[in-house]
């Protein structure tokens, strides 16, 4: 399935009608930070600060068994697809696609109040797709103790084939690069590992057409 993003990148991407010249992804990185167009880029520690406050303040309910035992998604991909209840937060956003496969997921959206691209990757953890490490590690270890948290991450790290074809299928459906804030430290990691360069506290989704 084919994505219709239609709204141009503010970075030059590709060679295009507009002339252009192709773009490296090491070049188009470089001048993403050379020329700050995106207003996330002198706001990287205030927004990691706000998430972590944010997502370990949140309570959510789930057993063991929904811990242990989580459904499996097929690989799936969504284009434009209709929420019937959002946060007051999130209403200024444009959800792009979103697509699922094993625990995980990847949803791409469009700020169109402050007109940048954002994606995130999700886990399922007890029935909800959350996406902070350390806020998922806090509330886990708080109910059922860090052995518990140990033995959900390596179920969920034996799942990581899932997620690396589900970021190549994604990528087939981008034309526009996504850049995105990582949360921190160790979504960094998740997002090198599988496949999506990190520079500076940035994830960068590229459409396949590039070469990462």
């Amino acid at each position: 399935m084919k994505s219709n993003l239609l709204i141009a990148s503010t970075i030059p991407s590709r060679k295009s009608g507009g002339g252009f010249s192709e773009l490296s992804s090491e070049q188009y990185i470089n001048n993403f930070f050379r020329l700050r167009t995106d207003n996330r880029i002198g706001n990287v520690r205030a927004q990691q600060s706000d998430w972590t406050a944010e997502y370990t303040r949140r309570n959510h309910s789930y057993s063991l068994d929904d811990l242990f035992n989580p459904d499996l998604s097929g690989l799936e991909i969504e284009e434009n697809p209709e929420g019937e209840w959002v946060r007051e937060s999130h209403k200024k956003l444009k959800v792009i696609l979103t697509a699922t496969n094993g625990l995980w997921t990847v949803g791409v959206d469009h700020d169109t109040r402050n007109k940048f691209y954002d994606f995130s990757i999700s886990v399922n953890t007890g029935g909800v797709y959350r996406f902070h490490p350390e806020a998922i590690e806090k509330d886990i270890t708080g109910k059922y103790g860090s052995l518990i948290y140990q033995q959900w991450r390596a179920l969920v790290m034996s799942d990581l084939d899932s997620l690396k074809e589900l970021v190549r299928e994604v990528r087939d459906n981008l034309q526009v690069v996504v850049p995105s804030i990582t949360c921190c430290g160790r979504s960094a990691r998740l997002c090198q590992k599988v496949g999506i360069p990190v520079v500076k506290s940035f994830a960068f989704l590229f459409p396949s057409s590039y070469t990462v």
